[in-house]
């Protein structure tokens, strides 16, 4: 074995780098060269590395949903002016998320158990997260969910559904039980050019006895979720609240002034329609993590 001269190694993490006879620049330049990708690998390999997985187990995984106006944080109380000119300050924001499933690339679905599949997300209350258990363990490529309650669930009656029914009337997303959840309850005040003077919205989005509102949104995963017995995927999804009522159909807040002029409300006719088809474009993934724990504590 030929001679090594020990000031030509270097060592980096678990790496040995030995350059002969280089000088001083070439061996600072490749090991930086050298560093960066041996950091790239470690740092690609902790959020798409595909751990084996054992069948029959299961695992757990979290939705954490990051809610936004027109591509800046949402903070209750800010002010932000949308295409139609309009003036919005947003005092509440909440929303029902339902009916999970996970799906692998090959198609396969996991729909989460129905009966434990409804949750609210609620700037005002600081409600972000959902936590799922009990997910076969696997990796998983897209999510769909639910915006509201569907109708088969509505229609199982008060009995079965009071706990959540409790929750979502803490959280404001509820009429009286013959008129049903508000899937989004989305509150401010608004200015716009007609008029400086401020004035109340209410944007109450549901069902009715007219039209079904309840939509579904698929939404690929721009990193495999793992789910395994010792790792749990935290799914990082943005909401862009602006895409409500300035997506690709407009809603004019002052247009839908009540008859004294004073506030406006959005709350049935083909407004829900509309906003129910905005609603598709509201959500998209922004990172996942994978690896133990919660990582939105």
């Amino acid at each position: 074995m030929p001679f090594v001269n020990p000031g030509d190694l270097y060592l980096f993490g678990n790496l040995i780098i030995y350059f002969k006879n280089k000088p001083m620049k070439f061996q600072f330049n490749h090991i930086a060269a050298v560093v960066a990708a041996a950091s790239l690998f470690v740092s690609c390999s902790n959020n798409d590395d595909s751990s084996k997985v054992t069948e029959g187990t299961t695992g757990d995984a979290e939705l954490y949903f990051d809610n936004g106006v027109a591509g800046d944080a949402l903070i209750l109380g800010n002010t932000f002016t949308n295409s139609t000119g309009e003036a919005l300050t947003i005092n509440r924001l909440s929303y029902i998320i339902s009916n999970l499933v996970f799906i692998k690339e090959d198609g396969t679905e996991f729909i989460y158990p129905k009966e434990e599949s409804y949750f609210v997300i609620s700037q005002e209350a600081e409600l972000f997260t959902v936590h799922l258990e009990n997910i076969p363990a696997g990796d998983y490529k897209k999510i769909r969910f639910g915006l509201g309650v569907d109708q088969q669930r509505y229609l199982q009656g008060e009995t079965a559904q009071q706990s959540f029914w409790d929750l979502a009337a803490a959280n404001n997303l509820t009429w009286t039980w013959s008129t049903g959840y508000k899937f989004i309850n989305f509150e401010g005040t608004f200015t716009s050019a007609a008029s400086a003077e401020s004035k109340v919205f209410q944007v109450h989005q549901g069902s009715n006895t007219a039209t079904d509102n309840y939509r579904e949104i698929t939404l690929n995963l721009p990193t495999t979720a793992r789910v395994r017995e010792d790792e749990q995927p935290s799914i990082h999804i943005k909401s862009d609240t602006n895409v409500l009522l300035d997506g690709d159909t407009k809603i004019i807040l002052q247009d839908n002034l009540n008859g004294a002029g004073t506030a406006a409300s959005v709350m049935g006719g083909q407004n829900l329609i509309d906003i129910a088809a905005n609603s598709l474009k509201m959500f998209e993934v922004d990172h996942v993590h994978n690896g133990s724990g919660s990582h939105h504590e």
